[in-house]
């Protein structure tokens, strides 16, 4: 926790150093920008990954089911290893 307050104190005194150049302060927001709008991308691909994969799960439960109820015929798993 210390070290996260140390970090943060250390960055806000760097920030504050700069606040009397524009040139830096424009170049700063900028770069602040581009870090918020690739956390968002990541964030967004994640989410995006993670409901494919609870899909594909599904998808896995409802045919082991249906082959359960023999609605589905089961393959091999040579067949299955061939396949991937």
């Amino acid at each position: 926790m210390s070290n996260t307050i140390q970090l943060q104190q250390s960055v806000l005194q760097d920030v504050a150093s700069l606040l009397d150049d524009n040139e830096a302060m424009k170049k700063l927001q900028k770069y602040l920008q581009r870090l918020k709008s690739e956390r968002m991308a990541k964030e967004e691909m994640s989410a995006k990954e993670k409901e494919e994969i609870l899909d594909d799960i599904r998808d896995g439960l409802r045919e082991l089911k249906l082959t359960k109820q023999g609605k589905l015929k089961s393959r091999p798993v040579e067949e299955l290893l061939n396949e991937l």
